[in-house]
């Protein structure tokens, strides 16, 4: 191996293949310790802290832009979430560090508030910065934009939720907690249940259809009744207190059978729910009991929920998108996390 050169290092900066030279390696070997995937390649030890202090000492730097004019790619991977509240983004973000950090691709993350004006403008940068990958979770209405990119080389993976029509085009990780969900329902049966209402929203999305059709699903399993009043899926167009009003209004109009018991399509329609019916005049759990979906930081309180396994998919998702883009997979690939857990709290009636 040769000696560092004796000269004083230059103010300048240097290039990784001239760190390379200088240390008598392979550009490979200097490329993967000084992109922090040495270990993980079985280079020594005793080489990577070389490699490091003449990184420092040579005041070197990547020539990001460099590489992205030979690749005609960004060198990162455009992460588009709904948003950043309670902590399903960091859980996620978590999941995908777990994979990004090994690889030369950097996440650029961003949201869009399911605001379709500004996810497609979201998409839009992707596609001029030429970013290597992108993991969304869609909206509805850029659908022909996301069927547009699929014509590109560009790779697309669906995080959490699928557009029918375009699922024999793009690739997604899903959640599916069809078991999750029956436990939640044998379990309110159990407690003496009979009419169980569904607080949802008209979304057209396959996570949505699929949470509903799981629910109609369960309550056949444990012989109830799939009530049409007690069945609330209002337009997505509002807010969260918006939808809850006008499923509570349903649910508690002049009828006989009101429910003794709501399961909600997500933890975000659970909450409100708690604070409406308290509003009514309703005990939870004794008149109501309420269920969600989620295990959002405030489920912690006494919500009982189905927890998703965010962290996860996140993690998966980032290694689709790499297999896809390394060639080891034809898309689209659409993969699944199964989960059969159901946590009981105060608002089902479960102690504590």
């Amino acid at each position: 191996m040769k000696q560092l050169s004796s000269v004083s290092p230059s103010t300048c900066s240097i290039s990784g293949l001239q760190l390379a030279k200088k240390l008598g390696l392979s550009h490979a070997t200097v490329s993967f310790v000084l992109n922090g995937i040495g270990e993980k390649r079985k280079i020594s030890k005793a080489t990577i802290d070389q490699v490091l202090a003449a990184a420092k000492r040579y005041n070197y730097a990547p020539n990001r832009f460099a590489r992205s004019l030979k690749s005609q790619r960004s060198g990162m991977i455009s992460v588009i979430l709904p948003n950043f509240k309670m902590d399903w983004a960091e859980h996620v973000m978590t999941g995908m560090h777990k994979v990004f950090d090994h690889s030369e691709l950097i996440p650029f993350v961003s949201t869009h508030s399911f605001n379709e004006v500004r996810n497609r403008r979201e998409l839009l940068s992707f596609l001029e910065r030429r970013d290597n990958g992108l993991i969304t979770m869609p909206t509805m209405g850029c659908r022909e934009l996301y069927r547009e990119i699929t014509k590109t080389p560009l790779p697309v993976v669906f995080l959490g939720d699928e557009i029918p029509e375009l699922t024999p085009l793009i690739s997604s990780v899903m959640w599916d907690p069809r078991d999750a969900i029956r436990a939640a329902i044998a379990h309110l049966a159990a407690t003496g249940r009979k009419n169980i209402a569904f607080l949802g929203m008209d979304y057209p999305g396959l996570g949505t259809l699929h949470r509903f059709k799981a629910f109609r699903e369960a309550l056949h399993r444990q012989g109830l009744p799939v009530r049409r009043h007690l069945i609330s899926r209002p337009p997505a167009t509002g807010t969260a207190e918006q939808i809850v009003s006008a499923s509570l209004d349903q649910f508690f109009g002049n009828r006989k059978e009101r429910p003794d018991a709501i399961f909600a399509l997500n933890d975000g329609l659970a909450l409100p729910a708690l604070e409406a019916l308290e509003f009514r005049g309703l005990r939870v759990p004794e008149d109501v009991a309420v269920v969600g979906m989620g295990n959002l930081p405030h489920a912690s309180l006494g919500i009982s929920t189905i927890p998703e396994p965010v962290e996860q998919m996140g993690e998966m998702a980032a290694r689709l998108l790499l297999d896809i883009i390394e060639k080891r997979v034809k898309p689209p690939i659409h993969k699944s996390i199964s989960t059969s857990e159901f946590i009981a709290r105060r608002t089902s009636g479960a102690a504590g």
